[in-house]
């Protein structure tokens, strides 16, 4: 007789250890830590095996605390007025009595001022009344009391469009400006109106503070300063370029225009339109006079003159003066940043709740 043979049994300890360092068939064992299980990759040959890591809710915060500084980074700066924003009035001290004929004259001067920029397409216009026209033998002479005359300018940079528009924005504002000024002098971001009597032609362009004058109208200066020596002598490189050849420009066109850029800084002159070239650089030395002796170490700055207006700016401070409210924007933005990052640290403390709980 054959005896049986009995298969040796396996203990229940050593089953365990064949069944932790048996791997399975997908190539990966297991082992246990701290209550854990881990997988052990063991790649197959010609097998591709992706490994997903979740990240700790700590470095998600930090994650999104990057992409947060990142965006910073790259937010361009302020972005410059619109043309047409406002900038001053000057008005005249002297008034005209409602229901006059000046104010009639002025009225239709006005109106056309707004219609020619709109369809002529052009940068500067001047213009008359029609009772001032009369007096070119289209009909009786009127009196000079009654006949208004005016133009508009616009920088050389603006689309027609934008030209058109800062004109009609800037004409809209006339009345409460200046109400019955007999001349004024109204300036926007891009454009210029103005209008005066007959009697008045030749007077100058009407400062801010009504008297009329050819030196300052207005001008302003950024409330951000810098006595880098790279930032002054950008500057000072600028607005010495801004006085070579803008009255020849002036002069061929009809209303210089010159732009200049030396490292962090840019500027930009313009004389009316019809100024002669001596006129033109004369006015354009008298305002980087203004500049240098008004505004100091100013990052930005512009001064607007009877014949001409310079600007320079550092990268920027377009159009940043100490009159502005651009500290509004600064603390929209870091109320903002701040929102943002309550927001993540919120939405992290929670993932990790959720996370605990599920495990």
């Amino acid at each position: 007789m054959h005896k049986a043979h009995k298969a040796p049994q396996r203990s229940a300890n050593s089953s365990k250890r064949l069944a932790q360092n048996t791997p399975p068939e997908n190539g990966a064992a297991f082992r246990r830590r701290d209550g854990v299980q881990e997988s052990l990759v063991q790649a197959r040959p010609h097998q591709t095996i992706t490994i997903r890591k979740q990240l700790s809710p700590m470095h998600l915060l930090i994650s999104c605390l990057a992409a947060v500084l990142i965006l910073l980074l790259h937010v361009p700066p302020a972005a410059s007025a619109a043309p047409g924003t406002f900038v001053y009035a000057g008005c005249s001290p002297s008034r005209f009595a409602p229901n006059t004929a000046f104010e009639s004259n002025l009225h239709s001067l006005l109106s056309s001022m707004s219609s020619a920029a709109s369809s002529s397409g052009a940068t500067y216009n001047t213009f008359t009344s029609a009772s001032a026209a009369a007096a070119d033998g289209a009909g009786p002479a009127p009196a000079p009391s009654s006949a208004a005359c005016g133009m508009y300018q616009c920088h050389d940079d603006l689309r027609p469009g934008e030209c058109a528009s800062c004109v009609r924005d800037t004409v809209a504002r006339v009345g409460a400006a200046c109400p019955n000024a007999r001349a004024a002098s109204l300036q926007s971001d891009g454009c210029f109106v103005r209008y005066y009597g007959a009697h008045l032609a030749g007077a100058g362009v009407v400062r801010s503070d009504g008297e009329d004058t050819s030196v300052a109208a207005y001008r302003r200066c950024s409330a951000g300063t810098s006595g880098d020596a790279g930032f002054l002598s950008a500057r000072g490189a600028v607005l010495a370029e801004l006085q070579q050849g803008v009255g020849a420009a002036a002069a061929s066109s009809g209303g210089g225009y010159k732009v200049s850029a030396s490292g962090p800084v840019r500027g930009v002159a313009q004389c009316v339109g019809g100024a002669s070239a001596s006129d033109c650089d004369a006015c354009v030395s008298q305002a980087v006079a203004q500049l240098a002796g008004t505004c100091g170490a100013a990052l930005a700055a512009d001064v607007y003159m009877a014949q001409c207006s310079v600007r320079y700016w550092a990268n920027g401070n377009y159009y940043r003066s100490s009159q502005g409210n651009s500290g509004d924007g600064v603390g929209r933005t870091l109320a903002i940043i701040i929102g943002i990052m309550a927001g993540l640290a919120l939405l992290v403390v929670f993932i990790s709740f959720l996370r605990k709980a599920c495990n």
